[in-house]
């Protein structure tokens, strides 16, 4: 029987990640840099370099062969900048050759030309920005001298490039998001703030706070490895959306996408390189490669990184709370100020999980949330699908621990308050059953309350007394944070966040799981669902992520990550494969998907219900000691107890959560990584349906670290990473502010 030929969309795409893209390499790669924009307004006339050597090649935009932009969530951005610069730094060209050294070196050479109007409109806008009549520069004038003197009094043409483009890239608001409920409801915001935080009966506070995202130095950077083979075009690449990146180069070289080979590689696992960004990097190696018909790497500098691909959005959030003297949270207004660059495209889908999320899973009953989303002249940024939480997080459980001391309570007592309350006009149904049960393991196993009151007596001794810091060694505090993990997010206006799983029983009982590569500690939970049900071996049953060219997944593999999902849905094919093993011939395919129902509970028009699906919680406890002779702080013990449901491998979840740690160590305080031994985790038995345990660690340790440290300098830390500066500050701040209020 003929042996049936299979079509290249029918070929299979893996969507596994080998090895690293910056260690790939071919005879006669050449190496590329990206040539960026000096300035920040202008328009592009060229990009231009006095001599190329052979061998030597520069691309510019006008050298695409398809469509010159990316397409994101229904919206669009340059592959490389031209016309309208954007930001400062933005792409305009790429630069190629054999000789890494040399290529730099042309880099150096390399002009981008700004484009101007004419002269004449450059002088009169001069001018008028000189506020001096305007020169009739068409006139002859008798009174040469006269003119040239006019001339010298005007600004640079540079300074006029600048103000003449700023007009065109005004900051604009992109998305927004309001939230009321209780007094913010029924009377105007004004009269509700009067009455809520103008009063003298209850406790005001208000403060700023802020979580910048600080990927660990050694990690891999983006960059993209390109090469042709015969009519196949190749790409290894960390990317998490394999998809966008085939369509993306697809569209800008003008070739089918089934002549696309994605080679995924691997990413930091802390967070993506930048998702959309990561396709566009990679689309501009691909213009290189394609029109050399050679291969192409680049990676690009810590520098660009660190400027250009930051993870997430800059976000400050500001936080005003009015509190009883019982504790109770009468009111709070939230303003989440989020600046998108330059471009984003998943601005709303960022505004609505931050304002849902904003008041963690207590529940106020006046509550006033703003989440506004504005561009820049920042670099474009993109969604942290791994992290877009943990900011929000931090700000309010900073905001709770910044209320139990002006309020003289207990932390764990001003949560426990304040979770118990509960408001049926609430728009966001968040289950925190297990919540309770966290928070108070965490207390009794870090011996919490005890610590806490007796730094806190040390810290305001120190306070009424102003005894100087500098000579009180060392400096203590303990601080606690409280959070939970979601699945799924039944909110989303950009990705869909279907999960879709095929089991295959082969003969000799091998089994296939169809899905997406999980890590190696979720593998085995899947394996071992599906050995318990079919009754066979766990070496017998294989992942396999590879895809045929149509069915590969639409969305980013971030967007797709409930363990509860995925492990349900293998269950019920395997229990359908069991029913059908001893009836049916081998092999029996059976394909399962997320039902429709659950996305049910969330009203996406009126914007309330439940948006999210299973969740996780964890509370961490993190105790700080600081040397004020050497700015060192030192962690003495983080106590970490988590709640994620159904539990299928203690050591592969305690595995997972001591790495999520010690990155975390790596991001608290800039330039430098914090040591501790002593690290103490709990498991929460628990009979509810398995969840994330992933982002547990980034949602609470930091708040905890910040809490902590803030108790031992006596002094608020509102931002993270902190620095040494930044804490010299504080005590002198502090030390300024006792001196004032003394005199």
């Amino acid at each position: 029987m003929p042996k049936k030929v299979q079509t290249e969309k029918q070929i299979k795409r893996s969507m596994e990640a080998v090895g690293f893209y910056s260690d790939s390499s071919r005879e006669g790669t050449l190496y590329a840099v990206l040539v960026r924009s000096p300035a920040a307004t202008g328009k592009i006339k060229g990009v231009t370099i006095p001599e190329l050597p052979e061998g030597y090649f520069l691309f510019t935009a006008h050298d695409i062969p398809g469509s010159k932009k990316v397409k994101v969530n229904n919206q669009e951005w340059k592959i490389l900048g031209y016309d309208d610069v954007s930001y400062s730094g933005e792409p305009v060209g790429i630069l190629c050759g054999p000789d890494e050294n040399k290529v730099l070196e042309l880099l150096e050479n390399v002009s981008v030309n700004f484009d101007i109007d004419s002269l004449e409109s450059a002088l009169k806008k001069a001018m008028r920005y000189h506020r001096r009549p305007v020169v009739n520069v068409s006139k002859k004038s008798n009174d040469l001298s006269s003119f040239v003197s006019e001339i010298n009094e005007l600004p640079s043409l540079d300074t006029v490039l600048d103000n003449r483009r700023i007009e065109q890239n005004v900051e604009e608001q992109i998305a927004y998001r309001e939230i009321k409920t209780g007094l913010f409801l029924k009377k105007s915001v004004a009269q509700a703030e009067k009455k809520l935080f103008e009063n003298t009966k209850d406790y005001i506070s208000q403060e700023n706070w802020k979580l910048s995202f600080l990927p660990p130095l050694w990690k891999e950077t983006c960059g993209s490895f390109c090469w042709k083979d015969g009519d196949y075009l190749h790409i290894s690449a960390p990317t998490r959306w394999t998809t966008h990146l085939m369509e993306t180069v697809s569209n800008t070289l003008n070739i089918p996408k089934e002549k696309i080979i994605v080679h995924k590689t691997k990413t930091s696992g802390v967070f993506s390189k930048g998702l959309w960004r990561t396709s566009v990097v990679s689309t501009q190696v691909a213009l290189a490669s394609f029109l050399t018909s050679k291969p192409v790497k680049l990676v690009l500098t810590q520098e660009e990184q660190d400027s250009y691909m930051a993870p997430g959005v800059d976000t400050q959030l500001t936080y005003k709370t009015a509190v009883s003297k019982e504790g109770i949270i009468n009111g709070i207004s939230v303003v989440i100020d989020i600046d998108a660059g330059c471009f984003n495209p998943f601005a709303q889908e960022i505004a609505d999980r931050m304002a849902i999320l904003a008041c963690n899973y207590y529940k106020p009953q006046n509550v006033h949330i703003i989440a506004k989303v504005h561009t820049s002249k920042n670099p474009p940024t993109s969604i942290c699908l791994r992290g877009i939480d943990s900011q929000v997080f931090f700000a309010i459980e900073n905001q709770m621990q910044k209320i139990a001391e002006q309020t003289n309570m207990l932390p764990e007592e001003l949560r426990r308050i304040n979770m118990e309350t509960s408001d049926k006009e609430y728009p966001f149904k968040f289950d925190n059953q297990n919540a309770q049960d966290c928070f108070e393991k965490a207390v009794e196993i870090s011996d919490f309350d005890r610590k806490y009151s007796s730094y806190n007596m040390d810290a305001v001794d120190r306070v009424q007394e102003n005894s100087n810091p500098f000579f009180a060694l060392p400096l203590r505090g303990v601080g606690i944070a409280s959070s939970f993990n979601v699945s799924d997010f039944y909110g989303t206006t950009s990705f869909a966040s279907d999960c879709k799983v095929a089991v295959s029983l082969q003969q000799d009982e091998h089994l296939v799981i169809h899905a997406l590569n999980p890590s190696k500690g979720i593998q085995e939970i899947w394996k071992k669902t599906a050995a318990e049900i079919l009754k066979i071996k766990k070496d017998n049953i294989i992942i396999d992520s590879g895809y045929e060219l149509g069915d590969l997944p639409d969305t980013p593999e971030d967007a797709i990550n409930s363990i509860s999902t995925v492990n349900e849905l293998i269950k019920k094919a395997c229990l359908d494969i069991e029913k059908k093993r001893f009836h049916n011939a081998l092999p029996i395919t059976v394909k399962k998907s997320q039902p429709a129902s659950l996305k049910k509970n969330w009203d996406s028009e009126n914007f309330k219900g439940t948006p999210f699906g299973p969740a996780s919680f964890a509370t961490a406890v993190v105790e700080v000691e600081l040397d004020t002779y050497t700015y060192n702080e030192r962690i003495k013990g983080i106590w970490l107890v988590i709640d994620c449901g159904e539990l299928f491998d203690k050591s592969a979840a305690l595995k997972a959560i001591r790495l999520e740690i010690q990155q975390q160590l790596e991001m608290l305080v800039k330039d430098k990584s914090i040591p501790c031994d002593n690290i103490t985790i709990n498991f929460i038995e628990s009979k509810n349906k398995a969840g994330q345990i992933g982002d547990l660690v980034r949602n609470t340790l930091p708040a905890a670290f910040s809490s902590a440290l803030s108790l031992a300098l006596a002094s608020q830390l509102t931002r993270l990473p902190c620095t040494e500066k930044q804490i010299f500050e504080l005590i002198k701040k502090r030390e300024t502010r006792i001196a004032g209020e003394k005199e």
